[in-house]
């Protein structure tokens, strides 16, 4: 449709300095240059109307479809990986969904792989938020590659000498979110989400480091499945609650729920305080039966701060206590001993923005698994130190090289108490 806007302005000046029979011309000339002008828009006017009719308006059902599409969010990235570890991991029992995998990175969450080029995660995610004008919203994502086969969690078969690997592609994410006219509103989440516990992502991009935290891979789940409800109880202060399936179960193993909590406090303009909590049984009644009084308890607290405006400082501390949990390594079933088992651990990590384009991020943690609660080794203790470097080549894509040293108490890096690593990572978002 084309709009054609005619402005005249006309602006005259007389000058009275000649005789009447020269105004007398001129005012000749000006009456036939009215009536030529009058001619040319009288025989253009239909013309330049039908051009400039207005489109048909778009129908209630269309324009609420255009609305739809404009209020959705659709984003991804793609990140792929080398790493080489200088303990050369051939001899390790394999950890994670693989389990019989020796030649695996250990006490790795997803970057394990060793002296291989590997696709570490597509993904792709689209979210449409509730708000009050549209209440209904809803948010899935998918991931394609090694992180899939983690997030998935279909057990492995436990067979001699063989590699199984779960599913390469996978739902992560999938729920709707509502919010209710209530107060300053009530947010209610209903399916599969990303855990609330925890400092980090899955999502390598959205941490300032590339490998995952020793807190993340051993301490805590990855996702949950149920119903989150949230509120904003003061301006700075928000309280969700959740009841879920349990940890990494899209369907739930036994007959009891878990319990969970968050409250997100933002003290400052520079600073905010987190406390997750998580509890119930997580045993599976199949594997061991009668195990559903073994509760296991959980509480992570998040301090993030920003002493200056390009450096961020996030400190975070968890720990864990589960009955009949001795030994099991994190499984879903219960200690032969019957013994309970704790866990604990701290993370510090420093980023610092150089330039627009470069930042480091140094990481420190220690983890405590003296009863073999989540790792399955009596007597693990494991600290490790991780510096990333990120480079922003352009706005979409980022070069992460890492270097990092883990120590334990324990030989259980191919026969070593330690292990080196160093890897490259390259992500494109989209």
């Amino acid at each position: 449709m084309f709009q054609f806007l005619l402005r005249m302005n006309l602006n005259a000046k007389s000058l009275y300095k000649g005789k009447e029979t020269v105004l007398m011309k001129n005012l000749y000339k000006l009456g036939l240059a009215g009536i030529l002008c009058g001619a040319i828009v009288g025989f253009t006017a239909p013309i330049f109307a039908q051009e400039a009719a207005p489109a048909v308006a778009p129908t209630e059902e269309e324009g609420q479809i255009a609305s739809f599409f404009k209020s959705v969010e659709v984003s991804g990235f793609l990140d792929t990986y080398y790493s080489y570890n200088y303990s050369n991991p051939k001899d390790n029992l394999g950890s994670g969904g693989d389990f019989v995998r020796p030649d695996m990175t250990e006490l790795r969450a997803f970057d394990r792989e060793h002296n291989s080029f590997t696709l570490d995660n597509v993904e792709i995610s689209v979210f449409k938020p509730s708000t009050e004008k549209d209440p209904i919203g809803f948010g899935f994502t998918t991931n394609y590659g090694e992180i899939a086969r983690r997030l998935t969690f279909v057990p492995a078969e436990m067979t001699s000498n063989t590699r199984v690997d779960n599913d390469d592609f996978t739902i992560s994410q999938g729920f709707v979110t509502y919010k209710a006219p209530v107060g300053k509103g009530i947010d209610f989440k209903f399916g599969k989400f990303a855990t609330w516990i925890g400092a980090e992502l899955w999502e390598s991009v959205d941490n300032p480091n590339y490998s995952r935290s020793l807190l993340y891979q051993n301490a805590i789940p990855f996702t949950n499945t149920g119903l989150a409800v949230s509120y904003p109880l003061l301006d700075k202060l928000t309280a969700t609650g959740y009841l879920v399936n349990g940890w990494d179960t899209f369907v739930d193993n036994n007959d009891g729920k878990t319990l969970g909590y968050q409250f997100n406090w933002a003290v400052a303009e520079n600073t905010s305080f987190i406390v997750n909590g998580s509890h119930g049984t997580e045993q599976d009644d199949d594997l061991s039966p009668g195990a559903d009084g073994n509760w296991r308890h959980f509480w992570d607290l998040i301090l993030v701060l920003k002493p200056l405006d390009k450096t961020t400082v996030n400190l975070n501390f968890d720990f864990g206590t589960e009955k009949g949990a001795e030994g099991i390594g994190g499984g879903f079933f219960a200690s032969p001993t019957g013994n309970n088992g704790k866990w604990w651990g701290f993370s510090g990590i420093i980023s610092q923005d150089i330039t627009d384009s470069f930042g480091l991020a140094l990481r420190g943690e220690y983890f405590d698994d003296n009863d073999g609660a989540r790792v399955g080794v009596l007597g693990l203790r494991v600290s490790e130190v991780t510096l990333t470097a990120n480079i922003k080549i352009r706005e979409n894509l980022l070069v992460r090289p890492e270097i990092r040293y883990d120590d334990a108490d324990q030989e259980i890096f191919a026969g070593q108490d330690n292990q080196l690593t160093t890897s490259i990572a390259f992500a494109y978002l989209f």
